[in-house]
């Protein structure tokens, strides 16, 4: 199952988005923040932390 992150600071926004997507098969991570976010792909078993801190662009 592929998984998908959501960041979004809206508690409703992120569960509709989760339920849209797990019933389109995928397996969201739904975070509120930019730093749980980089919390969540830092714990994937797929991307290292210098790719995180190398492909991480803060909004400006």
């Amino acid at each position: 199952m592929d998984k998908i992150l959501i960041v979004d600071a809206s508690g409703s926004d992120r569960r509709l988005m989760v339920g849209l997507l797990t019933r389109a098969g995928y397996e969201p991570i739904a975070v509120e923040t930019m730093e749980a976010a980089k919390d969540e792909v830092v714990l994937s078993p797929w991307r290292s932390q210098r790719s995180v801190e190398r492909n991480f662009h803060p909004a400006q």
